[in-house]
């Protein structure tokens, strides 16, 4: 989307106090819960750290077990996915003006990704290929053809989520509803080829990038489901919020760059907006102005890769010293696959953090786009044509706060899921406290740079 649309806060709000006051605030918020937690969990080791308890819900089971939830969703996913590609092709060229970029944008880069941490994960109701694959295989018989190899874990899901996010922020291009048509249209046959070919869950378990994402968030979400070996339904639970995290999942690189990618996108997409960044931009500009336009996603493409890079060097640098500091042999892969997980609500508040402004505000511009969405003169709903957004919750002292207390409590939730996970890798209370130095020291670290680039387009520094 056009700047304006997505990185635009007005004026900016002058901090009553120096930035790094907040900062060291924050930093020092979350080694409090350390403390904390150290102090309230921190005799809980083995398989007991890691149980939470959970209530089953008997009264969703009808309403799951209905076909119902997954028609409607699918029809909302569908209409969609219809919505971006007829509106991209015919709409608007101006993406301000152009439902395709708020839908794709914002309905489903910021909306989904958040209800899904809250709720549950909308993906597997409202996924627009498995709705179309389900309903063509209710006609035609479907065998899959290939099977894919073990080895490829989900590196295909973490190379297309890679795309996606040059799409977004490297391309230069994702303004143009054309364009985003055009990358909706080529995702859906290769999705649904891969879905034919190879097989609807193998695809979407392995391939599918916002299936292996959602599938991600899901584990923060508060919905626990149970089936039995053919896949039916059982149960539902309800269960605190981020424990999901805690339970058993696949260990492998392919996972842990996948949740690295989830963090260094989002922090990249900030990172445009300051100032670091322009003079990242000018100390290049040797290499990458005699390229003409290639050069401004050259340079964009390899500050992404850069920062995932460092990123995945920090983390594994500080699972290192984690291990080492457990003084228990364990199998590195699996270990360093489940610390992974625990920087999921970092992301999670990250993204709601970042997109605050978009979703609470920019959002409401789709609304007059309901009377006229192809922007060709029509008049299909009158009553909302004149709608003004309404920006209430959105200056920039709100968004300040709002992302201060979201940043925090997130990464206060990745410590105290750290420490849990420590004292089940690790089997005793020392070795488990130990071991976390190293990551409370990571997450405090985490802490302050996220408020530093969420703090750049929308504060100052008080005069």
């Amino acid at each position: 989307m056009t700047d304006v649309l997505l990185h635009g806060f007005g004026q900016r709000f002058d901090l009553s106090v120096p930035l790094y006051l907040y900062l060291f605030a924050a930093g020092g918020v979350v080694f409090l819960s350390f403390v904390l937690v150290v102090l309230f969990a921190g005799d809980t080791t083995a398989s007991t750290a890691i149980a939470y308890p959970r209530r089953e819900a008997r009264w969703l089971l009808p309403l799951a077990r209905s076909p119902w939830p997954r028609v409607a969703g699918g029809l909302i996913g569908v209409a969609g996915l219809a919505v971006v590609v007829v509106a991209g092709f015919f709409g608007s060229p101006n993406g301000f003006a152009n439902p395709a970029e708020y839908v794709v944008w914002i309905f489903f880069w910021a909306v989904t990704v958040i209800l899904s941490g809250l709720l549950g994960n909308l993906w597997q109701l409202v996924n627009p290929w498995t709705a179309i694959y389900d309903a063509v295989a209710r006609f035609v018989t479907v065998r899959p053809r290939l099977r894919l190899p073990a080895e490829l874990g989900v590196w295909p899901a973490a190379l297309a989520y890679f795309a996606f996010a040059c799409l977004e922020l490297t391309s230069g291009i994702s303004n143009r509803p054309p364009v985003v048509a055009e990358a909706a249209v080529a995702y859906t046959a290769i999705t649904l080829a891969g879905m034919f070919v190879c097989g609807r869950d193998a695809w979407l378990e392995r391939c599918e990038a916002f299936s292996v994402l959602f599938g991600i968030i899901a584990r923060f979400g508060p919905v626990e489901v149970e089936r039995d070996h053919a896949g039916r339904l059982t149960a539902i639970y309800l269960r605190p919020w981020g424990v999901g995290l805690l339970q058993p999942a696949p260990g492998g690189w392919d996972r842990v760059v996948f949740i690295i990618l989830m963090l260094s996108t989002l922090a990249f997409d900030g990172i445009l907006s300051t100032p670091a960044w322009q003079d990242f931009n000018l100390a290049l500009e040797p290499l990458w102005l005699p390229m003409g336009a290639f050069g401004f996603v050259f340079v964009r493409t390899l500050g992404l890769v850069l920062l995932t890079v460092t990123f995945w060097l920090v983390f594994v640098a500080f699972m290192e010293a984690v291990v080492f500091l457990g003084r228990r042999t364990v199998d590195m892969k699996a270990t360093v696959t489940a610390f992974a997980l625990t920087l999921v609500p970092i992301a999670l508040v990250y993204n709601f953090a970042h997109n605050y402004s978009y979703v609470m505000v920019t959002s409401q511009y789709f609304i007059p786009l309901l009377n006229d969405p192809l922007g060709k003169g029509w008049h299909l709903l009158p009553a909302v044509a004149g709608y003004r957004p309404s920006f209430a919750l959105a200056q920039a002292s709100t968004v300040w706060y709002a992302q201060i207390v979201l940043i925090v409590v997130g990464h206060v939730i990745a410590v105290y899921l750290s420490h849990l996970r420590a004292g089940e890798r690790f089997r005793t209370a020392q070795r488990a406290l130990l071991s976390q130095y190293p990551m409370l020291l990571l997450m405090v670290l985490y802490t302050m740079t996220s408020l530093w680039i969420l703090a750049q387009p929308i504060t100052q520094e008080k005069t």
